[in-house]
């Protein structure tokens, strides 16, 4: 069955980019700058990673149907139909979907790492033939009166510690009524992805814009996902929940599709897996569209109490335009990434110091990380006395950006920082930016 599969979502493809984009996407980058290559990010340690098969997600009445009896097309539409976890409280969507009806512009944003950016075997896909694309697109043929725009806020190799930093900066700050989050491939399974991807989660339910927010659970080759922890949370609030885990990954284990079906790497979805994950999400609004005039209503502002914390919520970002620093030695630089273009570096053996004040409870620095001797350790000192040490040499880096926490308390209170290279460290320390939690 993996051929026809593939022959019935090959017509997707040749139509699809034959119809070419509609709306007027907004890019908030580039691809092709400023990196060396984008693997997924890497998981901490053994007990973090977590495989599809060790969750019990498949539909009950799977082992009921016979598939020899099925065309192709009936094979993947029911992959299609079991990609969706739950509609979840439809209000939210409704609400918007009855907007675009009457004519009112509609903004979609997308979160996550490089599978929402778009990158697939060391290449960049073609606008067109994004998921993400597609997906808007497909949102502008159904609401011709309106127009629906998008950000792309994917970045590659990065979890959502870093999602929930770069939250306000790259999502919020465009007024999105709609918001896809992606990543369940790059986070692990310890408590600082847990309270990061939550917190960025009741970020998005807590705007005073009732915010659709919709949670993709993807795969990767080895099997590991963060789909059960993550769809715990989204169960908490009641979110829409698309999985590939529950999808092409039982595909895939029933022998009817191979990896390379969906994917020319360990983790990225190729042409024909992007327009399988566009099918997953049309799938889910087609749902919603069934149901939106009698499911629009007033949505429910009072969240649940959190599953594991909601205390990284509302992290502002801080660089260079808007953070007073003590430079002595670091210089304001890009650190040569599109995304990060107003941090500072350091590059000699003088030795430097960038110091600042700051009132928060939580406090992350963004570092350019690599596998490369020439890439230094800072001290930190908060409140002056050091509280660690950060190396940016690091074995899985490729020139790509990391938050570290460097104020993780309970309260909110005035703090001196002062990230220190000693002298004599010939090295590059580069620093992206900050965030931190009032």
């Amino acid at each position: 069955m993996k051929k026809s599969i593939i022959k019935f979502i090959s017509l997707f493809t040749a139509l699809s980019l034959l119809s070419g984009c509609a709306g007027a996407p907004v890019q908030t980058g580039d691809a092709s700058e400023g990196t060396t290559s984008a693997p997924v990010a890497s998981v901490d340690t053994e007990e973090a990673v977590t495989t599809a098969d060790e969750e019990e997600t498949t539909v009950e009445t799977e082992a009921e149907i016979d598939y020899s009896s099925l065309s192709e097309e009936e094979i993947y539409n029911l992959m299609v139909e079991r990609s969706l976890m739950t509609t979840g409280d439809m209000t939210r969507m409704a609400n918007v979907f009855k907007r675009a009806a009457d004519g009112e512009d509609i903004k979609a944003a997308y979160i996550g790492g490089s599978i929402t950016e778009g990158y697939s075997d060391n290449i960049t896909l073609k606008t067109e033939e994004k998921w993400v694309d597609m997906s808007t697109k497909w949102l502008n043929e159904q609401f011709p009166d309106s127009d629906i725009t998008y950000v792309n806020a994917g970045l590659s190799g990065t979890p959502s510690v870093l999602g929930n930093v770069r939250l306000q900066r790259d999502v919020l700050q465009y007024d999105p009524d709609i918001v896809f989050v992606e990543f369940a491939v790059n986070d692990g399974g310890e408590t600082i992805y847990k309270n990061a991807y939550e917190s960025l989660v009741r970020t998005l339910l807590t705007q005073d814009k009732d915010i659709a927010v919709v949670l993709l659970f993807t795969i990767i080759e080895s099997g590991h996902t963060c789909q059960p922890h993550m769809s715990q949370i989204g169960e908490n609030y009641g979110l829409p929940m698309i999985s590939l885990p529950d999808s092409v990954w039982v595909e895939m284990q029933e022998g009817r599709m191979s990896w390379s079906d969906y994917s020319a790497d360990q983790s990225h979805p190729n042409v024909e897996g992007s327009i399988m994950i566009r099918d997953f999400v049309i799938n889910y609004f087609e749902k919603v569209m069934a149901a939106y005039e009698t499911s629009t209503g007033t949505v429910d502002k009072n969240l649940p109490e959190p599953v594991f914390s909601g205390d990284y919520a509302d992290m502002v970002f801080a660089d260079n335009t808007t953070l007073e620093v003590e430079a002595n030695g670091f210089t304001p630089s890009d650190n040569g990434h599109h995304w990060f273009k107003d941090g500072w570096q350091f590059r000699a053996d003088t030795g430097a110091s960038l110091k600042f004040k700051v009132n928060c409870k939580k406090l992350a620095m963004i570092i350019k990380v690599n596998k490369a001797k020439t890439f230094g350790e800072a001290e930190i000192y908060v409140d002056g006395e050091l509280t660690g040490k950060i190396n940016s040499n690091r074995s899985d880096g490729w020139n790509n950006p990391v938050a570290e926490y460097l104020i993780d308390n309970d309260e909110c209170a005035e703090h001196t920082v002062e990230i220190v290279i000693p002298e004599g460290q010939k090295c590059y320390f580069g620093i992206m930016g900050f965030g931190y939690c009032e």
